[in-house]
């Protein structure tokens, strides 16, 4: 996944160059807008790409058949190589003045190049709406895996994504009141400082990110190939978990008491790593069952279930009043205050405190 990582940070850092070079370089700028222009269809596939790896719960490549992702690339070079053959002054007063200039040529280049805009601003806009649905399916799957999900929901991205739309806003805007107005509602540096921000966020973050699924959920890959004699349908398993399973009612009724009596006996919820996988090996069962089971037969994630019984642990503590919310929180299996909070108010429809209160006055 760090191919189209390398090309999204690779295209930004050609299209962030823009204003530096169109005022310090200016003999260069007809050659790099021949560049810029195809780097600019590389950001939403790239970006999709590495979103796409980076939640994906098997190890992840680009392939092949992944390439017409790239398709406006091939149109957008062949514009370029137009721009090429463009006279320097023509390419000035076209690129830098904003000047009209009456020729056939020119006006085939600037009708193809606003229908490559436009036809960017779709795939933008389709790019977000992918990105923000698999987010929302990888954040329901970790709930399937794990019981503590701090630093593992991707929430960076939610903010990379709006610092790129502002980017992408900005310089919409930028075009429009330049030639409305006569004059440019954010300047070069305003562009350039955003520019350089989406590049540093995405490379501090996105170098730093782990696929976590495929590392704690490739277990349950190799179960369910185990269980089935073949290999899994390679479509994501959020859509079609159980379709192919074999467990039947009865199993799962007996797997759902096993699984009751390891949190009731053994406390297993007071560890604030469980994981499915840990779960399953303590047990012994697939751990594809067992997700089956919590998902199916109990009607709720892993996620929920454990933080259900750490919450149950945690409500003579609150009552007896004699530790904070924090260290109750950590006795009981939470990583944080903050997601020991939601979890209760989530559960028990109150906070700590009004929980207390609550019990206290009645």
């Amino acid at each position: 996944m760090n191919l189209p990582l390398a090309l999204f940070l690779f295209a930004s850092g050609i299209l962030a160059l823009n204003s530096t070079i169109s005022s310090v370089l200016s003999d260069y700028y007809p050659l790099y807008t021949a560049f810029a222009f195809p780097a600019l269809f590389l950001l939403c596939p790239s970006l999709w790409f590495y979103v796409e790896g980076l939640t994906a719960d098997r190890p992840w490549q680009l392939q092949k058949k992944q390439l017409s992702h790239y398709g406006l690339v091939a149109p957008a070079i062949l514009i370029s190589m137009m721009m090429l053959f463009l006279p320097e002054h023509i390419h000035a007063a076209i690129f830098i003045h904003d000047e009209d200039v009456e020729a056939p040529f020119v006006s085939i280049l600037l009708a193809c190049i606003l229908i490559m805009m436009l036809l960017w601003l779709t795939q933008c806009a389709y790019t977000l709406l992918k990105i923000l649905r698999r987010l929302n399916q990888y954040r329901k799957r970790l709930k399937d895996i794990f019981s503590n999900h701090e630093n593992k929901e991707l929430n960076w991205l939610n903010w990379l994504l709006f610092i790129a739309i502002g980017v992408w806003l900005c310089s919409v805007v930028t075009i429009f009141t330049s030639n409305l107005f006569d004059h440019a509602m954010f300047n070069s540096n305003t562009e350039l400082l955003l520019s350089l921000l989406l590049i540093w966020c995405i490379t501090h973050f996105g170098l730093q990110q782990k696929p976590v699924l495929v590392m704690q959920a490739g277990c349950v890959i190799k179960e369910m190939t185990t269980e089935h004699g073949n290999t899994p349908p390679k479509k994501d398993p959020t859509t079609h978990k159980y379709q192919r399973s074999a467990l039947d009612e009865a199993q799962s009724a007996r797997i759902a008491i096993k699984v009751n009596s390891a949190m009731e006996q053994d406390k297993l919820y007071l560890d604030p790593n469980l994981s499915l996988q840990k779960l399953s090996k303590h047990l012994n069962i697939s751990p594809n069952y067992i997700s089956q089971t919590l998902n199916e037969t109990l009607a709720i994630s892993f996620f929920d279930f454990v933080n259900q019984w750490r919450i149950e642990a945690a409500k003579p503590k609150i009552l007896a009043n004699s530790s904070t919310v924090l260290d109750i929180a950590l006795e009981v299996g939470f990583n944080a205050r903050s997601s020991f909070y939601k979890a209760f108010k989530q559960t028990t429809g109150k906070t700590p405190s009004e929980f207390r209160k609550a019990h206290v006055n009645s």
